[in-house]
């Protein structure tokens, strides 16, 4: 279970919220958990980086202009957050972002375009970051939600080192 202290330190660095006012124990927590989540839910890499500071995310696929977004808005990413979260030609708008430290992951909520429904679709987006033996690699699961049902759903998974899979040689 959650405290409600983490909740309240996770909402701080969330919202960008300043510090100058909260007591120095305070400060100094806060501190360690932005540091753990720029150590544990941020990096460079194959084909996109990530990146936390003060409040807001930052992403830059290759060839392709950054897209930003912060807490305590609608975030209108265009065809670019399309192309980020794995639909490619669908416009992209986050709404909120929940972080997640024990599980290392982000979930990004919002909204798809969509030709169907032209106030668009539910979306989620969960990024999940993981070590397998010396190679970071992160999972985006995309999804597109109707009324009862998830309508499509995008994965990908991106690493810090360029790998190839060989298959075992038969015998």
């Amino acid at each position: 279970m959650v405290s409600l202290r983490n909740i309240s330190s996770l909402a701080i660095i969330k919202y960008g919220i300043a510090r100058d006012e909260l007591p120095r124990d305070v400060i100094e927590e806060l501190r360690i958990m932005e540091g753990r989540i720029k150590s544990e839910l941020t990096g460079e890499f194959t084909s996109v980086s990530f990146v936390w500071d003060n409040g807001e995310w930052r992403f830059r696929m290759l060839n392709q202009q950054p897209v930003t977004i912060r807490s305590g808005g609608r975030n209108s990413l265009g065809l670019a957050g399309g192309k980020l979260f794995l639909f490619d030609d669908r416009k992209i708008s986050i709404d909120d972002f929940k972080i997640d430290l024990k599980e290392r992951r982000i979930t990004f909520y919002g909204m798809c375009s969509s030709v169907k429904n032209a106030d668009g679709r539910v979306f989620k987006s969960t990024i999940s970051f993981n070590k397998v033996h010396y190679i970071d690699a992160m999972k985006m699961s995309s999804e597109v939600v109707g009324e009862h049902e998830k309508l499509n759903v995008r994965e990908r998974i991106f690493s810090t080192a360029v790998f190839h899979f060989q298959p075992e040689p038969e015998l």
